[in-house]
């Protein structure tokens, strides 16, 4: 499985992650130390925050894989 393939079935499964913690937890605000946090959009945060550090992982991946091609493509003839 390619890592293109990878990264859409990540996002697919945190917007429904998202969507079912939408429409299933209360927004009842919880205490978090001196802060009032919604709980439902607690949950949608941390959801968000792996969705931002899968597509980190997805563009240096690719950065990557293109940098490691123009080395190849660069390499003189033997």
């Amino acid at each position: 499985m390619t890592i293109k393939k990878k990264f859409v079935l990540a996002l697919i499964a945190y917007a429904g992650l998202g969507v079912l913690a939408w429409t299933t937890l209360s927004d009842d605000p919880i205490r978090i130390g001196d802060w009032n946090v919604k709980l439902r959009s607690g949950t949608l945060l941390v959801l968000g925050l792996f969705a931002f550090r899968a597509a980190l992982f997805f563009w240096r991946t690719r950065i990557e894989q293109d940098r490691e091609e123009d080395r190849e493509s660069a390499k003189p003839a033997e």
